[in-house]
């Protein structure tokens, strides 16, 4: 008989037709979310596992000795890690959120911002009409333009830093552009989907999460399972990590015919590793570029509470989305230090990058209001000194032009 290798399993996702969770009830998997499709998900480990109260009895016995334990409320705890990359995750971070992903890119030319320049030495584009904010555009978006007179500036990523002048028409990117005299032939298009935490009309997901052991025919089939939040992890050289920690209400077991669950599962994306070191991060509005290391976590601190009469949680229940993290720095100036004694809210972009090719696949993170509560610096060793950071992002209020009225604003340029 086979033993299981890790290198022969596989994970395999798919979200269910609706988000509810039916207090008395589970529902057939057969149906839904049923065996056809699912995604099959990059990874680099996984905790899931069911997991269930137990009981000893404390009863007194003459025989000195216990005679009965008992098993409890079932459930599905542990998380999902895997090396970031562009598109691979980003139906378990809109999960997170409990917002919807934008629906569709945004296109401008001529007839909404009349003519475009770019100025290399200020890295801006400026437009002469229109309020870019207005048609759409925001803080740590990506877009890509085209037919501009200057061919270097054409079919480039562009992430947007900030706005500014009359009516947002000057829009700082990074990289700098070219310098460009007025352009009334053009169009900019922003690239891929943007997510972040919204003030009202949250939206529920639950996956149905399968584990196939392909060697020994055997699958673990998570049901119900929500996304409890997200850590990101992103090394100043090295490749960014993402932990997706879910909590689910049962386990199925498949083997043999009926293993796997899922039938045709559509393939592993394809996208490469994110690398910070090829990217921007940016604090204050300021680049930042001794940063040794950046830590992003969502938590949304799940809970699913037994009740009489059955032995799944009825509900699993997700709290507030608490946005914390870490930043490591060498020891430069006294400016971070000055931030967390004057309790200064900054805000921080991170634009994380696969490759160094000027359209390659990226993701950006923006939060748009943090404040630092430590600010410790290590006296040790005769190297470069180090200065740790840890933060609370905060809910913006969304009247800086650009920024949503949310704690975290993300971009997959893929998605």
């Amino acid at each position: 008989m086979s033993l299981a290798e890790g290198v022969s399993q596989s994970i395999r996702y798919k979200a269910y037709a609706t988000g509810v969770i039916s207090a008395n009830t589970q529902p057939d998997s057969a149906t839904d979310p049923a065996a056809d499709g699912g995604q099959i998900l990059r990874r680099v480990s996984s905790t899931l596992k069911l997991a269930k109260d137990t009981y000893q009895s404390n009863e007194i016995r003459s025989d000195r000795q216990i005679a009965d334990f008992r098993h409890g409320k079932r459930s599905v705890t542990g998380s999902i890690t895997g090396e970031l990359s562009p598109k691979t995750w980003m139906d378990f971070i809109e999960a997170s959120c409990r917002g919807t992903k934008s629906a569709s890119v945004i296109t401008l030319g001529p007839s909404a911002l009349t003519s475009l320049a770019a100025d290399n030495a200020t890295s801006k584009f400026i437009a002469a009409g229109g309020d870019p904010v207005a048609l759409g555009l925001r803080k740590g978006m990506v877009f890509r333009a085209s037919s501009l007179s200057d061919a270097n500036n054409n079919g480039k990523n562009f992430l947007i830093t900030g706005f500014g002048g009359t009516n947002n028409r000057n829009i700082s990117v990074f990289p700098a552009p070219e310098t460009m005299t007025a352009d009334t032939s053009f169009s900019l298009v922003t690239v891929g989907k943007s997510i972040f935490v919204p003030s009202s009309n949250f939206v529920s997901r639950k996956f149905g999460i399968e584990i196939y052991a392909e060697d020994i025919d055997v699958s673990r089939f998570f049901t119900e399972c929500r996304a409890a939040g997200f850590t990101l992890d992103l090394p100043a050289t090295g490749n960014g990590t993402i932990e997706v920690p879910f909590m689910g209400r049962d386990m199925e077991l498949y083997k043999d015919a009926d293993a796997p669950f899922y039938t045709a599962p559509t393939a592993e994306t394809t996208t490469g590793i994110i690398a910070a070191v090829n990217g921007l991060l940016q604090v204050g509005g300021s680049t930042v570029g001794v940063v040794t290391g950046l830590n992003i976590k969502m938590d949304l601190s799940p809970s699913g509470d037994a009740v009489i009469g059955q032995n799944v949680v009825p509900e699993i229940f997700l709290g507030r989305a608490n946005v914390t993290g870490q930043a490591t720095a060498f020891f430069q100036d006294d400016t971070l230090i000055n931030d967390f004694l004057n309790e200064s809210e900054v805000s921080i972009l991170a634009y994380l990058t696969t490759k160094s090719a000027p359209d390659t696949p990226a993701m950006t993170v923006y939060l748009p209001r943090v404040k630092f509560s430590d600010a410790d610096v290590a006296t040790s060793g005769e190297g470069g000194q180090a200065i740790t950071m840890p933060f609370q992002a905060l809910k913006a209020d969304g009247t800086t032009p650009g920024d949503e009225a949310t704690t975290i604003f993300i971009t997959d340029t893929e998605a």
